[in-house]
């Protein structure tokens, strides 16, 4: 199974959606799309537009890749999952975002060895072919900032 993420961003990620759908259809591969705020809806995929986070990953543990649109948090999941991840970033250009921040997002994560970057859909099919491996050595160092917002809400809870 194919996962899919579009995020929270209000405006369509048409691009996208079509490449999946056409995935799920050519393949018969079960290909399931977060579609957040898109209008945009596939004929051949499952969607939903919104999740609880437990239930989102609990679909991503079971996912074969992720992809997703170039958020560091969409990145991160598909990490902390341990699945491999295509980020495919929203452009301007195509009317997907304000601006194109995502590019240096998809850059960074395919420089870092998080995933592969995809900009043109008419790499997806090889792209979710043969996904990159994941990173084993990926741990999340999210237990220094738990501890420091803990200690700053003791310090403030006490005043």
């Amino acid at each position: 199974m194919i996962y899919v993420t579009l995020g929270t961003m209000f405006l369509d990620f048409e691009r996208l959606v079509n490449a999946m759908d056409d995935i799920a259809r050519d393949t018969g591969e079960q290909v399931v799309i977060q579609l957040g705020m898109s209008t945009c809806r596939p004929e051949n995929c499952a969607y939903f537009d919104f999740l609880p986070r437990e239930e989102v990953l609990e679909i991503q543990r079971h996912a074969r890749v992720i992809v997703g649109h170039a958020g560091i948090g969409t990145a991160l999941d598909a990490l902390s999952v341990r699945r491999p991840f295509i980020a495919v970033p929203r452009l301007k250009r195509f009317n997907e975002h304000m601006n194109d921040h995502q590019l240096e997002i998809a850059d960074a994560i395919e420089r870092r060895g998080w995933g592969r970057k995809v900009l043109d859909m008419g790499e997806m099919v090889a792209a979710c072919a043969e996904p990159l491996t994941v990173k084993a050595d990926y741990h999340p160092n999210k237990e220094p900032l738990i501890a420091a917002v803990r200690n700053m809400v003791e310090r403030v809870s006490l005043n």
